[in-house]
């Protein structure tokens, strides 16, 4: 399966960030970090600058979930390829973290949502925030400075009929499910 741009990988699994997020929620949380595709060879990501990366460097790493949202334009693609790039070389937003982290802890978005600072994101809101750009899409219903891997996750979970899962490999690398 080719990925296109737009295309979401859900990987990190066993992150400390995925580890943090299962302490303060209800539902689990498998994914810690989040990253799109700009065509079926290099992703977007926040890392410790927003950058792109080779796809197989996000897949060889270890487990992932590819997921590609339905109905996406060629328009709306096109604007993922002109507004990502726009933050490139921006520095990983470790404040959002501390944000996140206060989000999750008195279980609300407030406190991320009063940074809307767009140079300064962590994956997940980078992914959020291209998808926002784009076509307005809002994952799990909220606002793209609050996004976290886990509201993606959740919303391509919530919302099947939006959402078709490409390729998915758990903790030893084994192909659960490809379409």
């Amino acid at each position: 399966m080719k990925l296109e741009t737009g295309d979401i990988i859900l990987s990190s699994k066993k992150s400390i960030i995925a580890r943090f997020m299962n302490w303060f929620q209800a539902d689990p949380v498998f994914w810690g970090h989040v990253s799109v595709a700009k065509d079926d060879e290099t992703v977007w990501e926040a890392s410790y600058i927003l950058k792109e990366t080779p796809v197989h460097e996000i897949i060889d790493s270890g487990p992932f979930k590819m997921i590609r949202k339905s109905g996406l334009t060629e328009e709306q693609k096109e604007i993922m390829r002109q507004e990502a790039p726009k933050l490139l070389g921006c520095p990983y937003g470790v404040f959002r973290i501390f944000l996140q982290l206060l989000d999750h802890v008195f279980h609300t978005n407030w406190f991320t949502e009063q940074d809307d600072q767009e140079k300064l994101q962590v994956c997940s809101s980078y992914a959020a925030w291209i998808y926002d750009k784009a076509c307005g899409y809002r994952f799990n219903g909220v606002d793209w400075e609050s996004c976290d891997p886990d509201d993606i996750d959740d919303d391509s979970l919530l919302f099947p009929e939006r959402w078709t899962v490409l390729d998915e490999r758990n903790s030893d690398l084994r192909v659960i499910r490809r379409n």
